[in-house]
C-alpha cells in the first residue's frame, strides 16, 4: 500500500474531499451550497454528468452552448466552502462563481430578484487563516460585468452591492436562536447603516481565496428573504432555476471575453 501524505493527501490522484482528478473539472465552476442543486444542471447543460459525490460535495461537469462548465456544491458556510475552493484551484479551475440564496435588507428588493455581490464583509472565519481582516474580499470585475450583462439580456431584475458574509445563520444574521437573541441585537441596523445589501455565508471565502490565487470570482444569489419586510419565499425553485440559467449565460460571456485569450 502506497503512503498517503497527511500534509497534502490525495487518493489515486483524487482530491481528498471532492474526489476528483485533474481533467474532470472545467475552467469555470459554479458553486451552489446545496448538493441537490447540482442535478438541476442535467436539464440545463449538454452531456452533464456527475463526476463525484462525497459528503457535502457533489461535482458535475457538462457543456453549455459549447462551453465546458462544472458545478460543485460547497455545503453551508465558510469552512466547507474553503475546502471546495482550494481543491478546485488545485484541479485547475480559473473562475469560481457562487450561486445560491440570500436574504436582503433594503425594503424595495423583492423575493425572486437577483443580487450580484461586488464585495463582502469577511465574517466567515476560514479566510482569516489566509489574510488579515483588513484584506478585502472583492469580486472580479470580469465576473461581475458578465453577470450584469446576463441579467440584462434576460430582462431580470438585479441589484449589486456588498454582502455581509457570515459564519452563522442564526445569531450572526440576527435571528433568534432557540428563543434567545444574543449580544448584537441591533446588528441589522448596523448593516443598514453600512449600506449592506444582503446576508449570506460563502461569498467572502470564495472572493478572498480567488484573489490570493489569481482566480476569477463572483457571486449571484436569488433573493429568498427580505429581513426588513420579514418575508420568506417558500417556493424558490423557479428563482433558483432562473439564477442558474443566468450563471450559465455569464459563463459563456466570461469564456469568450476573458478565458480564451
Amino acid at each position: 500500500m502506497s503512503k498517503v501524505s497527511a500534509e497534502a493527501p490525495s487518493f489515486d490522484g483524487k482530491m481528498p474531499h471532492l474526489m476528483c482528478r485533474k481533467g474532470e473539472v472545467a475552467d469555470i465552476v459554479l458553486l451552489p451550497g446545496d448538493p441537490g442543486r447540482v442535478k438541476m444542471f442535467e436539464d440545463l447543460c449538454q452531456d452533464f454528468h456527475i463526476v463525484a459525490s462525497n459528503r457535502e460535495y457533489t461535482v458535475g461537469t457538462g457543456k453549455y452552448k459549447g462551453v465546458p462548465v462544472s458545478v460543485c456544491s460547497t455545503g453551508i458556510g465558510a469552512p466547507s466552502a474553503e475546502i471546495a475552493v482550494i481543491e478546485l484551484i488545485e484541479l485547475g479551475a480559473k473562475a469560481l462563481i457562487r450561486i445560491g440564496g440570500t436574504g436582503v435588507l433594503p425594503e424595495d428588493i423583492r423575493c425572486g430578484d437577483m443580487v450580484i455581490n461586488t464585495a463582502a464583509m469577511r465574517m466567515g472565519g476560514a479566510s482569516c487563516f489566509y489574510a488579515p481582516e483588513s484584506y478585502p474580499a472583492v469580486a472580479s470585475f470580469e465576473v461581475v460585468q458578465c453577470l450584469i450583462d446576463a441579467c440584462q439580456d434576460a430582462g431580470v431584475k438585479y441589484w449589486k452591492g456588498i454582502s455581509a458574509s457570515t459564519g452563522s445563520f442564526f445569531a450572526g444574521q440576527c435571528r433568534p436562536a432557540v428563543g434567545r437573541v444574543f449580544h448584537d441585537a441591533d446588528m441589522l441596523e448596523k448593516y443598514r447603516n453600512l449600506r449592506i445589501l444582503n446576508m449570506e455565508m460563502e461569498a467572502e471565502t470564495i472572493m478572498t481565496l480567488g484573489t490570493l490565487y489569481d482566480v476569477l470570482t463572483g457571486s449571484i444569489c436569488a433573493v429568498h428573504a427580505n429581513r426588513t419586510t420579514d418575508e420568506w419565499m417558500e417556493d424558490f425553485a423557479g428563482a433558483q432555476r432562473q439564477m442558474c440559467q443566468i450563471a450559465l449565460e455569464a459563463s459563456v460571456l466570461l469564456s469568450e471575453r476573458y478565458l480564451q485569450r
